[in-house]
């Protein structure tokens, strides 16, 4: 029977396997570009194995653009816009989920179709706004729009946690004099670590990502973030993309984020399915 079912797996191994290598291959064929010199790259037919192995490309970013500190401005920029977004989706989610005041599940509903919405149709009055306050090439550019789009993402989640919290916990904390702010940062903010850090860390991988707003609210160069910063990484001459020095800052910026996945996968994959399953 066991000979059996391991044949009758065989094509689920096979399946598997492929889909690794599809998921694989673009990442390997970034690596091997990253470390052979560019002219290699427009090699035809492709290169598939490392033949002229030189760390040159990694040098060059740190030369050629201010990599610490768009590392910097990415790394504030992101932080700030987690954590705030944590904040007020975190409040928001308890009012929603506990207090259920009049019009709280049309709230949650709207903020659904609000997360929909493609952010980057708000880039033209945004920008206008911010050219009238001034406040183009400043870091609160950034944080406000980042804010607003990570909290739909951050009440959702939140919400479907604090929902599966006994009511009867909410309820004797309130007979016992305690206030609703009380309770929220002393019972159930604790309560919904796991769904925090969640939440947390997919917003910040997501402000670390973005790009359409950081090109368009930081035209100075010390105010770029990295995203924008490593795509104006230019050639020695007209029309020469240097690929293998973009490439080598994508995956030197895309490594810490690829870390962080890697090892609170576990509390990200429990985080999501937590409010599915308790209660």
């Amino acid at each position: 029977m066991k000979k059996n079912e391991r044949k009758k797996k065989i094509p689920l191994y096979i399946g598997v396997a492929i889909m690794i290598f599809f998921c694989l291959f673009p990442i390997y064929f970034l690596v091997l570009d990253s470390i052979q010199p560019t002219e290699i790259a427009y090699s035809s037919p492709p290169v598939l194995y490392p033949s002229n192995f030189t760390l040159s490309n990694y040098v060059n970013v740190f030369k050629d653009i201010p990599l610490v500190k768009y590392i910097l401005n990415s790394t504030i920029v992101s932080l700030a816009s987690t954590g705030i977004a944590i904040l007020i989706g975190a409040m928001l989610a308890f009012a929603i989920s506990k207090i259920k005041f009049r019009g709280s599940g049309t709230l949650l509903n709207m903020l659904l179709i609000f997360g929909f919405f493609p952010a980057t149709i708000t880039i033209y009055p945004i920008y206008q706004m911010y050219a009238k306050i001034n406040l183009m090439n400043n870091y609160l550019a950034l944080i406000l729009p980042y804010v607003a789009m990570s909290i739909p993402l951050t009440v959702w989640v939140l919400a479907t946690y604090f929902d599966n919290v006994p009511t009867e916990l909410y309820e004797s904390a309130r007979v016992d004099g305690a206030s609703r702010f009380q309770i929220f940062y002393k019972i159930i903010m604790p309560l919904a670590i796991p769904a925090v850090s969640t939440v947390a860390i997919l917003d910040f991988i997501a402000c670390w990502n973005e790009f359409m707003f950081a090109l368009t609210f930081m035209t100075n160069d010390n105010m770029r973030t990295i995203t924008v910063g490593i795509s104006m990484i230019s050639g020695r001459f007209a029309y020469q993309y240097p690929w293998g020095e973009i490439i080598a800052g994508a995956l030197l910026v895309t490594l810490p984020l690829v870390i962080i996945i890697f090892v609170a996968q576990e509390k990200i994959i429990s985080g999501l399915t937590a409010g599915a399953i308790k209660g």
